[in-house]
């Protein structure tokens, strides 16, 4: 295989995110994932225990790449503020660049897999978020809310915008900046 071509694990998951992304789980079979991916039903258990566990790992892939992005890009250097402009930023331009991915792991948040999930990397995202805002709260920066509360006020917009534009909304860079500026003020102390 050439440096370029992807490995076969990664051809699979590949084809399983597609596929559950378009027309969800139940329309990718071992059959259908198989041959999207171009090789044979067997293969697919050569790589993964079942079809369960393909399905658990695209979305641990998924949450893990976004995970490594948005904390490479958020470290504790700069103030609360810029570190949750960039954590926003860094999960819009993630998906954004990844519509399916998208998809995927919207669909996969409704599946009972779901609990099964990828917990450590969720668990990893979910602790980086706690951390700016108990940084944010230290400094007096953030609001003294329970970190779930914050966190709707983060995720919910976010994702909200991510779904309409998968559905064919074009969101000009001044309404991405208002949509971070109106989730920043619902953290933030108002002076």
């Amino acid at each position: 295989m050439s440096a370029d071509q992807p490995s076969t694990r990664t051809r699979l998951m590949r084809a399983a995110m597609v596929l559950v992304a378009e027309d969800g789980f139940s329309a990718a079979t071992t059959a259908a994932i198989a041959r999207k991916a171009g090789l044979a039903e067997g293969t697919l258990y050569r790589h993964f225990d079942s079809k369960d566990a393909l399905f658990v790992a695209v979305y641990s892939h998924i949450k893990q790449t976004l995970f490594e992005t948005v904390k490479a890009g958020t470290d504790a250097s700069g103030s609360v503020e810029t570190r949750f402009r960039r954590f926003w930023r860094g999960i819009w331009n993630a998906y954004s660049a990844d519509p399916v991915a998208f998809a995927y792991g919207q669909r996969f948040s409704e599946y009972p897999l779901s609990r099964v999930d990828s917990g450590q990397v969720h668990e990893g995202l979910i602790t980086h978020t706690a951390a700016l805002i108990r940084d944010g709260q230290a400094a007096g920066q953030v609001k003294p809310v329970p970190d779930t509360v914050l966190r709707a006020f983060l995720f919910s917009p976010l994702v909200t915008m991510l779904k309409q534009g998968a559905q064919g909304r074009r969101w000009s860079e001044a309404e991405i900046d208002a949509a971070i500026d109106a989730a920043w003020d619902s953290w933030r102390i108002q002076d």
